[in-house]
């Protein structure tokens, strides 16, 4: 079950990343709501079996601009394990879950 709350951490081009991610599944749909600093973003994935993918794009700093990607993760018991990838990067993202 991927349901729950989880403080994610990731090494991303722009250095390390810490927040928080809610997921709250509902048939063959996750939705999910990602807290990162002040910012928050709310994403929709699919999710097949314990495997979940979003997909979108996000508007990054000079020389980056506008960059789309995939994020697929699973959850094995309280840990989130996944990678976001895009044309030019990409980094894993892992979690655990604290509710």
């Amino acid at each position: 079950m991927l349901d729950g709350t989880y403080e994610v951490s990731a090494k991303t081009p722009l250095g390390k990343k810490r927040g928080d991610l809610v997921l709250a599944t509902e048939g063959d749909v996750c939705n999910a709501t990602l807290s990162v600093g002040k910012k928050t973003a709310n994403l929709q994935g699919a999710l097949d079996d314990d495997e979940v993918t979003f997909e979108g794009s996000v508007k990054m700093p000079f020389p980056f601009g506008k960059v789309k990607y995939v994020l697929v993760g699973t959850v094995v018991g309280d840990t989130l394990i996944g990678v976001c990838r895009t044309k030019k990067f990409s980094f894993d993202v892992n979690g655990t879950r604290v509710a």
